[in-house]
């Protein structure tokens, strides 16, 4: 299973949350989108990010990026993330 994170250069919060989808999915499973080098997706995403994403764009998890929400995805199940 692989997700996606739309992430910004020098964003604290995308750090945190690339950190804690590679933890749960690997480096592998993990692709990582600037959405700094597209403006359709920076109008998107701009004030959103991190947001981590299904391949077919279901958002797992955006802004704060919670472990529990991740990993329960990850398994199958749901998890409010706050």
């Amino acid at each position: 299973m692989s997700i996606v994170v739309f992430t910004r250069q020098g964003c604290p919060l995308c750090a945190e949350g690339i950190a804690i989808a590679r933890s749960v999915f690997g480096g592998d499973g993990v692709a990582l989108v600037d959405v700094d080098l597209d403006l359709e997706l920076l109008e998107r995403y701009t004030d959103r990010v991190p947001v981590i994403e299904t391949e077919d764009g279901a958002v797992i998890d955006e802004g704060i990026i919670s472990e529990q929400v991740i990993r329960a995805f990850r398994a199958g199940t749901t998890c409010s993330p706050r």
